[in-house]
């Protein structure tokens, strides 16, 4: 089968999210003995490469970020260059995944012009509302109200966004994947019903090999327990909501690491922390390679996902649970069907600071506890979240399609 990938970015360029899973699933197509080519863009010069047997085509792409509500519409600068790519490449089927911010929605539209049919995987709630709804800071209903779109995003709001993006949608996709439940429920609620859920996977073996004592020893935490939020440093990720908790914790060793960057924002944690008494507990290393990541999971005594918005899907529980380690996540969006409380680790309000501290003392105190926790959840890694697991869905899907069964 030769499949065409879309998504806006793609590692090395990409740093988490979309990109990590398109990027996954090229690698296992190719080990399955598909032709797989992946058009993504870059804020660089464009490119053609090969990595791990996918052809990768890059396009560069790059504008001012207030635009983007109107480039997700279509983007002229892209365009060409992806119609190029597809023609050349002649692929059985299209799957889009995020192409709200470069490749644009236009796309789709493309690869429905070669007459083969075109798959989307939503990861986020992007194809109805602009800021993936952390505006709601907890439960919402998931419902697009205009209003509240415009109200937000202020000058940067586009009325003929949404417009748009569900005529193209409707008019060129052959079948919408959702990454959780909740996703499904929120694509509903806006008028994209029938979506299959399709949960993202890992390798298990892979994520279960990290160096654990190589990385305490670099970091200098010798025997201390460590907390692991590993996303973007941003309040929407959980990084305050993480330094209360710590603050209230009854662990005075206990340490806090944030593996993510955004330099903007960093100072403003410090201070917090300083304000909290905790400044010389928080560790904030940077963006960390997948490489260093898997051995800071190994390190770690629990992961921490406690976003405060309607996270769709945090892959770092998934990764946590292969390296059987106890996670903690967010009550809001996805994170109690991927971790049921009390099994292989917690759901928590993360705007609750005393429960969410108690559920780290309650880890941290135990190791025991904690291990049975952390084996539970590899266990449910590779039932429920195997990256073979995802393949072999996808692919099932596909085969229907193009035999036309559905």
């Amino acid at each position: 089968m030769r499949i065409a990938l879309l998504a806006d970015t793609y590692p090395p360029d990409n740093r988490g999210g979309a990109g990590v899973v398109v990027e996954r699933l090229a690698g296992a197509f190719v080990r399955a003995g598909h032709d797989v080519c992946v058009v993504s863009t870059t804020s660089g010069r464009g490119s053609i490469q090969e990595q791990e047997g996918v052809r990768v085509r890059r396009l560069r792409s790059r504008y001012p970020e207030r635009f983007r509500n109107t480039v997700a519409m279509a983007n002229p600068t892209v365009l060409p260059g992806v119609r190029r790519e597809l023609a050349d490449f002649k692929p059985d089927l299209v799957h889009a995944h995020n192409v709200h911010q470069h490749l644009s929605f236009a796309t789709l539209s493309a690869a429905a012009r070669l007459g083969v049919p075109v798959l989307y995987t939503a990861h986020d709630y992007l194809l109805f509302c602009c800021i993936k709804f952390i505006c709601t800071g907890g439960p919402v209903d998931f419902r697009q109200r205009w209003f509240n779109c415009a109200k937000c995003q202020r000058f940067r709001w586009n009325p003929a966004r949404n417009v748009v993006i569900d005529h193209h949608m409707a008019k060129h996709v052959s079948h919408l994947f959702a990454i959780s439940r909740t996703l499904q429920t929120a694509l509903r609620a806006n008028g994209f019903g029938g979506a299959e859920v399709v949960y993202n996977g890992v390798d298990l073996d892979w994520w279960g090999g990290g160096d654990g004592a190589a990385f305490r020893t670099a970091h200098g935490l010798d025997g201390a327990p460590l907390a692991l939020l590993a996303a973007r440093v941003s309040r929407e990720k959980g990084a305050e909501a993480a330094l209360y908790a710590l603050a209230h914790s009854q662990h005075p060793d206990l340490r806090l690491m944030i593996a993510g960057e955004n330099p903007r924002y960093a100072p403003k944690l410090r201070r917090l922390a300083d304000d909290l008494g905790v400044g010389d507990r928080l560790l904030l290393p940077g963006w960390m390679e997948p490489e260093a990541l898997r051995d800071a999971y190994a390190a770690a005594t629990v992961t921490l996902a406690p976003s405060t918005y309607p996270d769709p899907f945090n892959l770092t529980l998934i990764e946590s649970m292969a390296a059987s380690r106890p996670v903690i996540a967010s009550t809001l969006g996805a994170g109690p069907e991927i971790v049921s409380d009390g099994a292989w680790g917690y759901t928590v309000d993360p705007n609750d600071a005393l429960a969410f501290a108690d559920r780290l003392d309650l880890v941290v105190s135990d190791p025991r506890h904690a291990q049975r926790l952390g084996d539970a959840g590899q266990q449910r890694a590779a039932s429920a979240f195997s990256l073979q697991r995802q393949v072999e869905q996808t692919l099932a899907r596909y085969d229907a399609v193009l035999s036309g069964r559905t």
